[in-house]
């Protein structure tokens, strides 16, 4: 029994000891960094001296360990900062971290930090205003008071953090300035209506360029509504919203581009005409095409689209004229030069229908149409070989003719 009671008096000084021990973790991390000549290194070292205690049970629960941890991370940031001033070669990385993981400490600390305040008869007190509990805090000011003065800090190293393509860190940073910019208890935050819009259109990038494309969505489409209109705002979104499937957004987000920005870019008008297009809203996409055009008239893919929409009203001898023109202005536009193909390829298909010759008479009638076919045929094919369209016109122009050697390369191909 002795024996026992004796086992229990060790595990019990031994749990004392460790409370102990974690609680003079902290006191000596505090000392550590009361210094007159810290350096970056030894923040490090007052930090990994106070490490055990942020996990330990009986200190990760007091704000005073988050707090310190806070204080620590923000102080060594000065301290690199203050040797970029003088001159000296920084770790962009480890810099731009050490303020970010400020933020979750100080988060957590402000979390920690609520103590109620009770009444004569020990019960809580009643704030008469609010209807709540009444609470005090110890560490917050402190804490708050750091975070405010550092605030525009994390917009730049978001910025920083970017540039040395560290995309999470940058996403992370920028977040940080965000949710701080949205804080209600202490009047000297920048509000949202200030450039806290264009830093969410930043975030947008870093989370894109980490490929997390549904929140680059959000965040644009967060960046918009708080008053980031610029024109790539709408275009980073498109891009995002085209790579994820998402027709029917693309051309919502598209209208709402065009009505703001007008023919500037004709990209907007494309998708919407698209748009028409595909619904055989023929009368519409008509409407949007001319007025794209009279504000971009050197634009060839409006001009191949016109040509579609008038070929879809009328018949392609009428759209001609805006194929032939589109070629005319980009003569790699793959799509003009198979619908000038298409035109006498088309051609040379009515000749043969229509002619009463036959043999080789009708031969020495419409192969010369056919060969005025085939380079316009043959370059879009070079351009996009993925089109079956031009393949299987190919393959039949090259039967008729004779070409044997070119038809088998075709086939092989396709």
């Amino acid at each position: 029994m002795k024996k026992t009671s004796a086992i229990i008096m060790t595990m019990v000084l031994c749990a004392a000891f460790s409370a102990s021990s974690q609680h003079l973790l902290v006191s000596q991390a505090k000392k550590d960094i009361s210094g007159l000549t810290m350096t970056v290194d030894s923040y490090n070292k007052a930090f990994n001296r106070l490490k055990p205690a942020l996990t330990h049970e009986e200190t990760c629960d007091r704000a005073e360990t988050w707090a310190l941890a806070s204080r620590i991370k923000i102080e060594q940031y000065d301290k690199y900062m203050d040797n970029r001033r003088v001159g000296k070669k920084i770790d962009v990385k480890a810099m731009g971290h050490t303020l970010i993981d400020a933020y979750d400490y100080s988060l957590k600390a402000l979390n920690l930090d609520t103590i109620r305040i009770l009444d004569k008869k020990g019960q809580p007190a009643m704030d008469k205003k609010t209807k709540r509990p009444k609470v005090k805090t110890k560490f917050s000011k402190e804490v708050l008071n750091r975070l405010v003065m550092h605030h525009d800090n994390y917009r730049i190293v978001g910025s920083e953090l970017y540039n040395i393509k560290d995309w999470d860190g940058a996403y992370k940073a920028w977040d940080d300035y965000c949710q701080m910019a949205a804080r209600t208890d202490d009047s000297r935050w920048i509000k949202p209506d200030s450039i806290v819009a264009e830093v969410r259109y930043y975030q947008g990038i870093a989370a894109w360029q980490k490929t997390d494309t549904i929140d680059a969505v959000r965040l644009f489409s967060i960046a918009r509504h708080s008053g980031y209109n610029r024109k790539e705002a709408y275009d980073y979104a498109l891009v995002c919203l085209s790579d994820l499937g998402n027709e029917r957004e693309v051309v919502r987000l598209a209208w709402e581009a065009y009505l703001k920005f007008g023919t500037v870019d004709p990209q907007y008008i494309r998708i919407l005409i698209n748009d028409f297009i595909s619904r055989e809203d023929y009368s519409g996409a008509n409407d949007l095409i001319d007025d794209a055009i009279a504000a971009n008239a050197y634009d060839d893919e409006l001009l191949n689209l016109k040509g579609l929409v008038v070929e879809s009203q009328q018949d392609i001898y009428e759209a001609f004229p805006y194929y032939q023109r589109c070629i005319e202005l980009n003569d790699s536009n793959a799509s003009g030069l198979f619908n000038v193909g298409r035109y006498f390829y088309n051609k040379a298909m009515e000749t043969r229908k229509n002619s009463r010759l036959y043999g080789k008479k009708l031969a020495d009638l419409v192969n010369p149409i056919y060969r005025e076919a085939l380079p316009y045929l043959e370059k879009s094919y070079a351009i996009n070989p993925n089109n079956q369209d031009v393949i299987n016109a190919l393959r039949d122009i090259y039967y008729k003719l004779g070409e044997a050697q070119k038809l088998q390369a075709i086939e092989a191909k396709s």
